[in-house]
């Protein structure tokens, strides 16, 4: 057990790095989802009521969307809200098993992210060398796509960040009950 209370220790910087990069997402994210609520409201007082319609409000909102569901993504890996193998967790015994299935989760998660990123990259990269753009905003198509193939890349990383904090404080993987199990929080046993 001495290897599980040495694991408790805290892990500083990839503690603060993660902890810093999350909530600067989350104030983009906060505003991106109020862009995205102020757009379609506009869009919607100009097709009921007298006001003009902005063009390009739309697009706007669906590339606001793309972005911020690609944002979100390291987000809510960091709040421990990724995939979760609920039943299986449930009848697995506590201890070194549910960390292993927490690196399972988290290898998995990290690779698809990767792997997602770079196909967004490849996609992107078409984009570009033959410029294409938007019907109605005419911007190009690479902008909305650099959100998912940062999204993406972001959640990867935080998904391999999350796997090595499993290597190096195991015993906040160990049971049910602690931060590190997805869907923990407020869980009552």
């Amino acid at each position: 057990m001495r290897g599980v209370e040495i694991a408790r220790k805290p892990v500083p910087i990839l503690d603060q790095v993660l902890r810093i990069l999350d909530h600067f997402l989350r104030v983009v994210l906060t505003v991106g989802f109020g862009m995205i609520l102020v757009v379609t409201l506009v869009q919607i007082a100009g097709r009921y009521g007298s006001f003009p319609t902005m063009a390009g409000a739309d697009e706007i909102a669906r590339y606001l969307m793309v972005g911020t569901t690609f944002l979100a993504l390291p987000v809510l890996i960091n709040s421990k809200l990724q995939i979760a193998v609920g039943a299986l967790a449930d009848f697995l015994p506590e201890g070194m098993t549910q960390v292993w299935l927490h690196r399972t989760i988290f290898i998995i998660e990290g690779l698809f992210y990767l792997a997602f990123s770079n196909f967004t990259f490849l996609t992107l990269e078409s984009y570009q060398r033959t410029g294409q753009s938007s019907v109605e905003l005419s911007i190009p198509l690479t902008w909305p796509f650099a959100t998912m193939v940062l999204g993406a890349g972001l959640g990867g990383i935080f998904s391999i960040c999350l796997l090595i904090r499993t290597f190096i404080r195991p015993g906040d993987y160990a049971d049910k009950t602690t931060t590190g199990f997805p869907g923990s929080q407020g869980v009552e046993r």
